[in-house]
């Protein structure tokens, strides 16, 4: 069975955790990037971003190739998961099952906005369980030790579906469109 952690990280605290959840779960990671971000000017062209609702041009390094299984990640923007991630979430029907979702926060604030990106990802057909194993995590670089273990409880709770097939294996890679 092969799963792969698809991550979208601007600040690297999201790839940080993906690296945690990667030692964990034995899963590989593929990057998301989204050149429009980058760069001195990228803050405020996420923030024009959601504030007009566009999702931006990405790309994934390298292809997610042939994988059985997604875990995707990605920082809180506006209390919702970061554009990029959800650009490639739109491309459902060309990626593999995603069988949990995970976020990094620098502050607390509002979720409503990722619950409704976790129910638009289940009804998707993307996401062969219900409830979504979703975890969410604040300032982990200041709170190791507790991301640690709640990254550990997550790998225990996606325990079952990591080994066992759930779908056929895909053979498709992920280009922006």
């Amino acid at each position: 069975m092969r799963t792969v952690i698809l991550v979208y990280s601007r600040s690297g605290r999201s790839l940080a955790m993906a690296r945690l959840l990667s030692a964990q779960c034995g899963a590989e990671i593929r990057e998301i990037k989204c050149p429009r971000y980058e760069g001195p000017l990228g803050r405020l062209r996420v923030w024009g971003d959601i504030v007009a609702k566009r999702l931006p041009e990405i790309s994934v390094t390298p292809d997610i190739g042939p994988a059985d299984l997604l875990i995707v990640g990605a920082p809180v923007w506006a209390g919702q998961l970061a554009a990029p991630l959800r650009r490639a979430l739109q491309q459902a029907e060309r990626m593999p099952p995603v069988v949990g979702v995970f976020a990094t926060r620098r502050r607390m604030g509002f979720s409503t906005l990722i619950d409704m990106d976790l129910e638009a990802l289940a009804l998707s057909g993307i996401a062969p369980t219900k409830p979504m194993p979703f975890l969410s995590l604040l300032r982990p670089e200041h709170h190791v030790e507790r991301a640690r273990k709640a990254i550990e409880v997550f790998c225990n709770t996606l325990a079952p579906l990591l080994e066992r097939r759930v779908a056929p294996a895909l053979t498709l890679s992920f280009r922006a469109a």
